[in-house]
């Protein structure tokens, strides 16, 4: 068992200095004022101050309770306060607003300073003390009351530049998600990241227009939800303007248009079928035309419905659109009296199982198998994404503007979209032939151990034993190999899952993917576009239904 790494006390200002440097790096010139004041004051100041200051913008905050300060690795904090506050990273905060102080005392000091205003509520929850205080009491008896029972030496601070440090930290992680926890993360060996290229060139942000229209998305999509969560039909209504109007850049486009879908999808709710239409024309993301075709049908405009419908057969956007298809187009021919072909119905190669009853179905079934078959491995969705991931590694982490914008990231921002593809056709195209020419085998072995244990999105190390991955490699073929990889690079985000639960192999009889139903249940879409597709390919595969001995 390895030793455990333990981090030096000041580790958290190391990562975020070395956040703060590459941005300034890579961005230095898109910031604005403000953003450059910041880092040159953060830059002024001793290492004490620097921690302090990075322990608070750490924290949710807004604002601090002095005496409740504890970083004994600082010493003595009156001084770095002080020298925060003069240069303006730290800001004595003398009338707070009441809707942050009442969250940052106790329940048991609440009951204290506001005893008059809460007699009888001892037994609440301490936010239904607030809710009570910030209704029934001015803001401003609030605020005085709090300061009448503090002492000199308890004093409220808030950090300043905020929103400086949310900037950087956007322009460092490419998103509003991740944190300096995945310094942390990385430095304990917890997760372990492939070294790709961050050069400036591929930097994910271009222009000072995309931040701000980035910053701009997020600001209404927080508004929208707000609205949402208010049940304000009239601030829903006012986000389809600014939907309508925006030119979004080619980064922002997916982001744009997963806002105007659901906007449009609550329009729909409201019967504001016209301007849901609108939006949705908008909008180049799945479900944006299916939304439009089942709207175009509730308005019997069946026609309008077929024809959008047929254009979109011609190039679909991604497989829940080729499976409504699949079924629209039948049921639209038949509205307008035109000669329809109806849906195949799915025809997949069954077995009946009666087992022992046990609480895991997959592994009573892997048990049946494993004594009628050489090998027989639950595999799900981690066999063949964990085979893609080793066969593409060099092309997943292939370099190219706005993919890889910060170390820690196990695959390109665009990992789930069809641009993926799109823009390493070439690179992808060539890996392909070359392992059709190839030793698949020894290539994704070797591969593995090249590799092993990097985060790779694809591949789900502790499910991807090398064992399993040799068995599959002897008895499949490349070409089904290829095929389903194929496939995965269509629509990588739908096409990831709905794999079959077992993969059972054997020297005589070759190989077969197994699905695994229990009692009751069902295959889903994604499962029978998987089995769909290996009919197609003549790749082995059934489904097992399973029902128990002793029902």
């Amino acid at each position: 068992m390895s030793e455990p790494i333990e981090l030096h006390p000041l580790y958290y200002q190391d990562n975020f200095e070395q956040l703060c440097a590459t941005v300034w790096e890579q961005y230095e010139d898109l910031l604005e004022h403000r953003e450059r004041e910041f880092y040159d004051r953060y830059q002024n100041l001793d290492t004490r101050a620097r921690c302090l200051y990075i322990r608070l913008i750490s924290r949710r905050g807004p604002l601090f309770r002095s005496e409740q300060l504890s970083y004994p690795e600082l010493g003595d904090l009156e001084a770095v306060i002080s020298q925060l506050v003069t240069i303006g990273l730290l800001q004595r905060v003398e009338s707070p607003e009441p809707e942050l102080l009442l969250p940052i005392l106790r329940k048991d000091e609440l009951l204290q300073i506001y005893s008059s205003q809460l007699d009888g509520r001892k037994t609440q929850r301490k936010a239904d003390l607030q809710a009570h205080l910030l209704v029934t009491v001015e803001p401003d008896q609030l605020v005085l009351a709090w300061r009448d029972t503090t002492g000199p030496d308890c004093y409220l601070l808030e950090a300043a530049y905020r929103d400086c440090v949310e900037l950087f930290q956007l322009l460092f992680f490419g998103n509003r998600r991740q944190n300096l926890t995945e310094f942390v993360l990385s430095e304990l060996g917890v997760v372990r990241y492939w070294d790709y290229s961050l050069d400036r060139e591929y930097r994910l942000f271009e222009s000072r227009q995309q931040i701000d229209d980035y910053l701009l998305l997020a600001e209404l999509r927080e508004q929208y939800d707000e609205a949402l969560e208010n049940d304000d039909r009239e601030a829903v209504l006012a986000a389809v303007d600014p939907l309508l109007a925006q030119e979004e850049s080619t980064l922002l486009v997916q982001r744009w248009d997963r806002l105007r879908n659901r906007v449009a999808r609550q329009l729909e709710r409201y019967a504001q079928w016209q301007q849901a239409l609108t939006l949705y024309r908008c909008s180049r993301l799945h479900p944006a035309r299916e939304r439009q075709v089942r709207i175009l049908q509730g308005m019997k405009r069946y026609d309008v419905a077929l024809e959008l419908c047929e254009s979109m057969a011609a190039e679909p956007w991604c497989e829940e659109e080729r499976d409504f298809l699949r079924r629209q187009i039948p049921l639209l021919q038949k509205k307008l009296g035109k000669p329809c072909q109806p849906a195949d119905t799915d025809q997949f190669v069954e077995e009946q199982l009666l087992l022992a009853r046990t609480e895991n179905v997959e592994q009573a079934a892997a048990e049946y198998y494993a004594e009628r078959w050489d090998y027989a491995c639950y595999v799900e969705n981690t066999l063949v994404n964990g085979a893609f991931g080793l066969a593409l590694w060099e092309q997943i982490f292939l370099p190219l503007p706005g993919a890889f914008v910060n170390p820690f990231q196990s695959a390109p921002l665009d990992a789930s979209s069809p641009d993926f593809y799109h823009r390493r056709r070439a690179a992808i195209d060539a890996r392909l032939q070359e392992l059709a020419d190839g030793d698949l085998q020894a290539e994704l072995l070797a591969a593995y151990d090249r590799y092993f244990e990097i985060s790779n999105r694809w591949v789900n190390w502790r499910y991807l034993p090398r064992e399993l991955l040799q068995q599959a490699l002897r008895l499949i073929p490349t070409q089904h190999w290829l095929g389903m990889w194929r496939r995965i690079l269509f629509d990588p985000r739908a096409n990831r899952s709905g794999f079959p639960d077992l993969l059972v192999v054997d020297a005589e009889q070759g190989y077969c993917f197994i699905e695994i139903k229990g009692p009751g249940d069902q295959l889903q879409l994604n499962q029978k576009r998987w089995l769909r597709f290996f009919q197609q390919q003549g790749i082995p595969a059934k489904v097992a239904w399973v029902q128990w001995s002793d029902d």
